[in-house]
């Protein structure tokens, strides 16, 4: 366990209070472009707009008491739901972008986690209180000498009991321990894996995932002495350092799997002791949310990535035919933990392998929320890229049901009834920004019932955009988005080979392999890409055209050219199944039609 440095910014001066206030301000105003609503439609009614940070979602609803407690991400208010009514009966502010939400075990406080504020909202609910749905303290944890946040992007929020919680932060790889009494960060637990979001406590443990955990795949280069042809095809210290070669020319570069690249996926800790007691590998490579039942079985919803799957451009050519358009493999991890350790993950396949594909219609990309039964029978989940909720058999994995809900379901809360059996599921849509409430009694058929809409300040043709870069029907099979390789407009840290084109010198004989790059802040930008290629609006000289001047294929003064470019681009190379692409509306290759793509170019 790490100690904590100076005190909580609860107990920091004002003036450090008002410098810090002003730095989330300006924060505010460095937004991506293409979060800042231009007219007032789709608005709150004050004209004002308000920036979109993409910010990440870990149980970002829950249900205690009569009330469903959401967070609305959008609008950085924490919307309290009267289930009996369905309808949003209190609305209360908290900090920027609030993803994730916990009642405490007494049902008296709702603590909410500020992605962007870098604060947890403490929220009183009990009724016999005078601050009753009152924002009753903020947990933060500030430098006093430097003024930096030591709380940065918490997710995940949860409570080992009344005295204790835990706070996940993602950029640190850490887990915040917080007394709940003197809302004071009191220690961390460390993290030796990229960007823990989902946490869980189920009796004495908690549970950690890193969502960009990885899938042990690299590029193929080693020191001369280590080349074999196959885990290593090429001399990295004459074609990386000495003289940087990136355009693959004059050696074989491939992305392969190595078992010496670290992989840790699931940590359980004790919340007594705070003792690290188990650590699993070989989950899956984006881990997207996590439940465990009463007996400490633990589920992660989760997409594995296929990047190796075609990585073979320099020994074998490889290219986006022998991806077969499947990027990832949707599907459900299943770890069995006892008292002494875990054991090996068994994975629950949600789709045909390839190179069988689903039916369409019937993908289920990007599992995210997920929740367990309180009989442990049947998993509750979400598939973020195709808007729908379905239910699981939590021993064998099979596929029970599906429905479709709103535009890219994150969150799940979970109602059982008396015997433990799944009753009803609120499911909260975060981009369409709504509130589902599917009837999961009969497992075979949920179906909706109830849809709330909650207050939202998005630009409504930015909203349309961003359901288009989480929509998993954009590709052949359905089976993943440009959100995919791109979570949260970042990166999946992951190395690919796609339609990169080879160079035009000399030994410049495959696809290079390359890093998956974020898609914010990409206005003012052009030309994109590692090549500078795409979205092109001077046109000249790039790593595909060494020798000669190419024209531009943009316009300077409409960057948003150069945005569509780039999505037409995509829509018909990697979201496209290269042996049997369609054309849309416009008789351009690959499917969402023009309205979805200029929607997606703004967005972007």
């Amino acid at each position: 366990m790490e100690e904590p440095g100076h005190s909580t910014a609860r107990h920091a001066p004002a003036g450090t209070r008002r410098r810090v206030a002003f730095a989330y301000a300006v924060l505010a105003c460095l937004a991506i472009g293409a979060g800042a609503a231009e007219d007032d439609e789709g608005s709150s009614g004050d004209g004002v707009g308000h920036p979109v940070f993409l910010s990440p979602h870990a149980r970002p609803l829950t249900v205690a008491g009569a009330f469903l407690y959401v967070a609305n991400t959008p609008a950085d208010t924490l919307d309290i739901v009267d289930t009996a009514s369905r309808t949003v009966v209190a609305r209360i502010s908290t900090g920027v972008d609030p993803v994730s939400v916990a009642v405490r075990p007494d049902g008296k406080e709702v603590w909410v986690a500020n992605h962007i504020s870098d604060s947890v909202s403490v929220i009183d609910i009990d009724p016999a209180s005078d601050t009753y749905r009152q924002v009753v303290a903020t947990v933060q944890d500030v430098d006093a000498d430097t003024f930096a946040t030591r709380f940065d992007e918490p997710v995940g929020v949860a409570f080992a009991s009344d005295d204790k919680a835990y706070v996940a932060l993602g950029p640190s790889n850490r887990v915040a321990i917080v007394d709940v009494a003197e809302r004071a960060v009191t220690g961390h637990l460390v993290i030796r894996a990229q960007d823990p979001r989902a946490i869980a406590v189920r009796g004495d443990r908690l549970y950690v995932i890193p969502f960009e955990s990885n899938n042990q795949s690299q590029l193929s280069g080693c020191v001369a002495s280590g080349i074999d042809g196959d885990t290593c095809t090429f001399d990295a210290v004459e074609h990386v350092f000495t003289n940087n070669n990136v355009l693959s020319a004059g050696y074989d570069a491939d992305i392969v799997t190595h078992d010496r690249v670290p992989d840790r996926d699931l940590f359980v800790f004790d919340t007594g002791t705070d003792t690290l007691e188990a650590t699993v590998t070989g989950v899956g490579t984006l881990l997207y949310g996590l439940a465990v039942d009463s007996e400490g079985t633990v589920f992660v919803a989760q997409a594995d990535a296929r990047n190796v799957a075609n990585g073979r451009a320099g020994t074998e050519g490889h290219g986006l035919d022998e991806m077969e358009n499947r990027a990832f493999l949707n599907q459900i991890t299943r770890v069995t933990c006892t008292d002494a350790a875990c054991g090996s993950p068994e994975r629950f396949d949600l789709e045909p392998l390839p190179p069988e594909h689903p039916e369409a219609g019937m993908a289920l990309a990007t599992p995210f929320g997920i929740r367990v039964s309180g009989d442990n029978s049947t998993l509750v989940v979400t598939a973020a890229g195709s808007d729908k909720l379905f239910t699981v058999d939590a021993e064998t994995g099979a596929v029970l049901g599906r429905v479709a809900v709103g535009a890219v379901p994150r969150g799940i809360a979970l109602v059982s009834d008396s015997d433990g059996a799944p009753s009803e599921a609120w499911v909260l849509n975060t981009v369409s920004n709504t509130v589902s409430l599917v009837d999961v009694a009969t497992t075979s058929s949920p179906s909706v019932t109830a849809t709330i809409a909650l207050e939202d300040p998005t630009d409504a043709e930015l909203r349309q955009g961003r359901i288009a870069f989480n929509d998993a029907d954009a590709s052949s099979t359905g089976t993943f988005s440009c959100e995919s390789c791109h979570p949260d407009g970042h990166t999946d840290q992951l190395l690919w080979v796609l339609a990169t084109p080879e160079c035009d010198v000399e030994g410049c004989t495959q696809i290079p392999p390359r890093l998956t790059m974020p898609v914010r802040g990409l206005r003012g930008t052009a030309p994109y890409h590692w090549d500078g290629i795409p979205g092109d609006p001077y046109g000249g000289r790039n790593t595909s055209s060494i020798n000669a001047d190419v024209a531009p294929n943009c316009e300077l003064d409409d960057q948003q050219t150069c945005t569509r470019f780039l999505v037409d681009g995509t829509m018909a190379t990697t979201m496209c199944d290269q042996a049997d692409c369609p054309t849309n509306d416009e008789d351009k290759a690959g499917l969402l039609d023009a309205e979805d793509r200029d929607a997606l170019a703004r967005f972007i």
